[in-house]
């Protein structure tokens, strides 16, 4: 869950219950309270839905990355394997 959200949630909360404690609270404003406090609590649980979507498909990302790397570095094991037999085969045919 994202700090902003936390923070709003508790916001939310913390007036609530002040203005339950006071006494000053009617039926219609603590349903509004109760709509506020249900909204928030929505919002966070729509927001650590996705950020459990980005993380997994950052994972998935560095895992794809991760599988690149090792293949361009067998590429180039293999390009420099070749460069260097190339250069024997040509020393040794200017050699005779």
């Amino acid at each position: 869950m994202s700090a902003k959200i936390a923070r709003l949630m508790t916001v939310t909360l913390a007036v609530a219950f002040i203005t339950m404690g006071a006494g000053c609270a009617s039926n219609t404003e603590m349903d509004e309270i109760r709509s506020m406090a249900r909204e928030a609590k929505g919002a966070a649980d729509r927001a650590e839905r996705t950020a459990k979507r980005a993380e997994s498909r950052a994972t998935e990302a560095q895992r794809q990355a991760e599988q690149a790397l090792t293949a361009a570095n067998a590429a180039q094991a293999c390009c420099t394997a070749n460069t260097e037999k190339l250069n024997r085969m040509f020393k040794k045919s200017m050699s005779k």
